[in-house]
């Protein structure tokens, strides 16, 4: 008899249902990946820039600029990080790690901020399938299997005794 990885073991613990909900969990865990991922490609792909005229800053809100980038292309949007201070007190050449879209006021920023979120993502897809694997042994379902495999395919009376009492209290 050959042995099974421990995901086709976990999965043929849970109920259907459980199943349904641990792809679900894993799926979701894709979001912070992908921004972890995106901020990592910020952090290389950028350019040492700084704005082009004022910024605009809403209160308690995102400020927003232009730049110009190496290339000599445009770039504009929100610039996150940048204290409303900004605009009140009418800067320019405000110095800034941008792209095309998106601006930083501190290029390390984009660094922790994908650090978080791998982390995240990690400390996700661990409590998951933790919990998924304790779930698969609360069932009993495997307990049963393997009693099965030990006695020739079928489990003998007082194993399906026991296995009835335990489950009924």
């Amino acid at each position: 008899m050959g042995s099974s990885s421990w995901a086709a073991e976990l999965l043929s613990g849970l109920r259907p249902w459980s199943r349904v909900a641990l792809l679900v969990c894993l799926c979701g865990l894709v979001v912070p990946l992908w921004c972890a991922a995106q901020n990592t490609y910020r952090f290389v792909g950028g350019h040492h820039t700084k704005t082009e005229g004022y910024v605009h800053c809403e209160s308690g809100g995102p400020c927003r600029g232009a730049w110009r980038l190496p290339d000599g292309k445009r770039g504009e949007g929100e610039i996150r990080g940048l204290p409303f201070a900004a605009d009140e007190e009418l800067l320019t050449d405000i110095p800034l790690y941008a792209g095309r879209d998106w601006a930083v006021a501190d290029r390390s920023t984009l660094l922790s901020d994908a650090a978080w979120e791998y982390a995240g993502t990690g400390i996700g897809v661990a409590l998951t399938l933790w919990i998924a694997w304790n779930r698969s042994y609360s069932s009993g379902s495997r307990d049963d299997e393997s009693r099965r495999r030990r006695h020739g395919g079928h489990a003998s009376a007082a194993a399906d005794g026991h296995a009835r009492g335990r489950r009924s209290t």
